[in-house]
């Protein structure tokens, strides 16, 4: 029995030992942590950021010129732009140059901040006479779309006028350049396979100088008036949705700013909305559980008319901000379609704590919603109802082009050809993106 202690005493002693020393060598074997954090860093991000290469041109052809004398909202906005863009991003990536029937780098003095100032100067040395006095658009895209690349972020300051010679049929011509406007980006995208998002943005200013219209006459007039001309960004999506994020190209960012159109593919978002339950409403009803959730209504039921007219009117709040359009197009029922056919939009307003009741804000404040859009029933039958945002060509667009620009009267405010080189731009993106109708989608289902 003594025995039989002993030797599991021994035992026990021969284990713990053992143990002992393989802890120690463990040990041994682990380095410190702050060693070995030191040694094996972890990358806070493995993915580096890609510094695109900013290539900014302007026209200087002869049509430009009047732009550029004196003291000019022109120069003002490339002077806010280069600005921005120094801020933004890497100076020594920022390049300028003038373009007209060839492309030609600037003398920037390497102060991109004060370039503005002594642009009539360099303007004129980067005119070359035989050049200067009449540009193609097209031939001008092309060089552009040239240079740019996945990696390029390419900004053209132009008037955006058609060169075409005098006709009768002007709408026949105006109509073949915009078939080229339309080749310039599907050659792009299928000889390079870069597929580009562009932003088209119209601006204004002064402008004292000749005028050349579209009849040929190379001897113009002169006008002493406000005109328009426009910024062309052209990139990769996701380089001009950053760009577009930094580069607030808006009034009160940018001198001259009037209007914004962004074209691009972008692939469907899960964009909030909800009904609101009471806020804006004419009738009643309660939200559907099966189709709604604490901060979302998406579904009602048992509905009850308006007493006085007896219809049912009820407004959506919706999230637009990752939406790349301007809020007079959001806020246009022109560019929305009710695809049940039972519901009109009658109003979409920009979102407001103050206009809407304490219940309803309790829903939808933690999604911050921008929007708030309105709809009332045709009938007293009242069902299901969808509506779509559109993509389309924006009101500004139109309103902003002429086919006639020979008397002075005609370019207040206008461009010659204008929807026509836009219209240019957006069938050649319904052509690589034919499903890409629609920027937002909504349904409530009602009981």
């Amino acid at each position: 029995m003594k025995k039989t202690r002993k030797q599991s005493a021994l035992y026990m002693l021969l284990v713990v030992i053992g143990i002992f020393f393989w802890s120690c060598e463990r040990r041994g074997e682990r380095k410190p942590a702050r060693e070995t954090e030191i040694e094996n860093p972890v990358p806070v991000d493995t993915v580096p950021r890609v510094v695109p290469n900013i290539h900014v041109y302007i026209e200087n052809s002869g049509s430009m010129d009047g732009y550029v004398k004196g003291k000019t909202e022109f120069k003002g906005a490339i002077r806010d732009l280069l600005v921005l863009l120094k801020y933004h991003y890497n100076e020594d990536s920022i390049k300028v140059f003038f373009i007209n029937n060839g492309i030609k780098e600037s003398d920037t003095k390497k102060d991109l901040a004060a370039f503005s100032q002594d642009i009539e100067v360099i303007w004129r040395k980067g005119q070359e006479k035989k050049d200067w006095l009449s540009t193609n658009l097209n031939q001008i895209f092309k060089m552009i779309l040239k240079q740019t690349d996945n990696h390029t972020i390419s900004i053209l300051f132009s008037d955006c006028i058609y060169s075409i010679h005098g006709s009768s049929n002007t709408v026949e011509l105006l109509n073949d350049e915009k078939s080229l406007t339309k080749d310039a980006f599907l050659s792009k995208w299928k000889n390079d396979q870069i597929k580009l998002a562009t932003t088209i943005v119209k601006m204004k200013s002064k402008f004292n100088g000749k005028y050349y219209p579209y009849t040929g006459d190379n001897k113009g007039f002169m006008i002493n008036m406000e005109r328009p001309y426009y910024i062309c960004i052209m990139a990769d999506p996701d380089l001009l949705a950053d760009f577009n994020k930094n580069i607030e190209l808006k009034e009160n960012k940018i001198e001259g700013f009037e209007n914004k159109y962004v074209l691009s593919f972008e692939d469907p978002k899960n964009i909030y909305y909800s009904v609101l339950l009471s806020s804006f409403s004419q009738g009643r009803f309660k939200p559907d559980r099966t189709a709604s959730a604490k901060d979302y209504v998406h579904g009602i039921r048992d509905v009850k008319l308006d007493n006085k007219n007896n219809l049912l009117t009820f407004a959506v709040a919706v999230d637009f901000s990752s939406i790349q359009a301007e809020n007079d197009y959001l806020t246009n029922p022109a560019n929305y379609i009710v695809t049940t056919d039972n519901f009109d939009i009658t109003e979409i307003i920009p979102a407001s704590k103050n206009e809407i009741k304490p219940n309803d804000w309790r829903i939808i404040n933690s999604h911050n919603p921008t929007h708030i859009i309105v709809l009332e029933a045709k009938t007293k039958s009242v069902s299901n109802v969808s509506f779509v945002l559109k993509k389309q060509i924006p009101q500004w667009v139109n309103d902003s082009s002429t086919e006639d620009d020979t008397t002075e009267s005609r370019l207040v405010g206008q461009t010659f050809g204008l929807k026509y080189w836009v219209a240019g731009i957006e069938e050649a993106y319904k052509i690589i993106y034919p499903d890409d109708n629609h920027f937002f989608e909504c349904s409530i289902s009602i009981k």
